[in-house]
């Protein structure tokens, strides 16, 4: 039996390796980069793009997915009409935050085979690394940038606000990673089983 999304890169790993990067380098185009794409009617994908990328592809993935981020954000800064308070001393804080997404997928690897279990696991990792990603990020930017002048109280009572915005970003996108997974798993296994039959 087929347990893993994962073993698709086993029979052609470049070709599938090459095929998983472009489409979540699009999705993140898509998304992060609403600016320049006008796609403005789909969640953000960023955090739940660099889950996957830990799950499937290979070490390199995270640099290029950051690089890729980077790219999106400094034509938005520059030519995107975005304001460029975002862009401080602590934007560099994204790539810790975006390890800990990167890492939580590398601890789903053993989880990608479909299971209505597993698929809960994989759902409350993504979960977890959304929290500390948030974190660190809004939390780094807070303290840090110089927009602020940072009480405790206030840096929940904003996190509130913004945050299950966040959370709901998260969710929709593991989901639909879930579902692929789920369809994945079971159009191999369809095939395998016809393969067997003949």
């Amino acid at each position: 039996m087929i347990h893993s999304l994962h073993l698709i890169t086993k029979q052609k790993p470049t070709k599938n390796v090459l095929l998983i990067i472009t489409l979540l380098s699009t999705l993140m185009l898509l998304t992060r980069g609403s600016h320049f794409s006008g796609v403005n009617a789909l969640p953000e994908a960023s955090w739940v793009i660099f889950m996957v990328a830990g799950s499937l592809l290979p070490a390199w993935s995270f640099a290029w997915l950051m690089t890729l981020a980077v790219g999106i954000d400094g034509y938005a800064f520059s030519f995107g009409g975005v304001p460029g308070t975002c862009f401080s001393i602590t934007y560099g804080m994204l790539i810790p935050a975006y390890g800990v997404m990167w890492l939580a997928g590398r601890f789903t690897k053993s989880y990608l085979n479909a299971t209505l279990q597993n698929s809960a696991v994989l759902f409350g990792f993504s979960m977890a690394g959304t929290l500390i990603c948030e974190l660190i990020s809004s939390g780094s930017f807070y303290l840090f940038s110089g927009h602020f002048d940072p009480t405790f109280a206030e840096f929940f009572a904003r996190e509130f606000v913004y945050t299950p915005a966040v959370f709901s970003s998260s969710a929709f996108w593991t989901v639909i990673f879930i579902l692929s997974v789920k369809a994945t798993h079971m159009y191999r296994q369809s095939v395998t089983e016809n393969m067997q039959a003949k």
